[in-house]
């Protein structure tokens, strides 16, 4: 496939469909900044010390919840934006790889808010070992049936 050809409507639905699938997250980058609201976040690196802390504050819960309000805006907008776009199949994996990252953070999000710090960072390690077979023999499909 050329570079410059636009992406077909089958691999642009394969590619909406793996964002709507069970743990489609598995193995996706939060990305290290993110526009929100006109402003540069690095969300990786905020993600980071809130998984890490022993004991959120209310006021940590509340930057939680309007992360969470505002990565889910930015992510359905990104996924609209793939949906109705046209583009090439790299654009398409690049805007599919950044909603991923955004859709993975508000899931990492959710889940500090229910566990303490050490329980936190175990159920990460676990989610992180799951998911790195699964993550590679997914993507290989992915990629094989993109090229078909």
């Amino acid at each position: 496939m050329g570079d410059d050809q636009l992406i077909t409507k089958q691999q642009r639905e394969k590619l909406l469909a793996r964002l709507h699938r069970h743990l489609f997250w598995c193995g996706e980058r939060i990305p290290d900044e993110v526009e929100l609201e006109g402003k540069k976040v690095p969300l990786h690196e905020i993600t980071w010390q809130l998984i890490n802390k022993d004991k959120l504050t209310d006021e940590d819960r509340e930057h939680i919840d309007h992360c969470i309000l505002v990565l889910n805006k930015k992510a359905k907008s990104c996924e609209t934006y793939l949906e109705k776009t046209d583009m090439t199949l790299d654009e398409a994996k690049d805007v599919f790889d950044e909603t991923a990252g955004l859709l993975r953070a508000i899931m990492d999000l959710k889940d500090i808010e229910e566990l303490s710090g050490p329980e936190r960072m175990k159920k990460f390690r676990e989610e992180a070992e799951k998911c790195k077979v699964k993550d590679a023999k997914g993507w290989m499909q992915f990629l094989e049936e993109l090229e078909e």
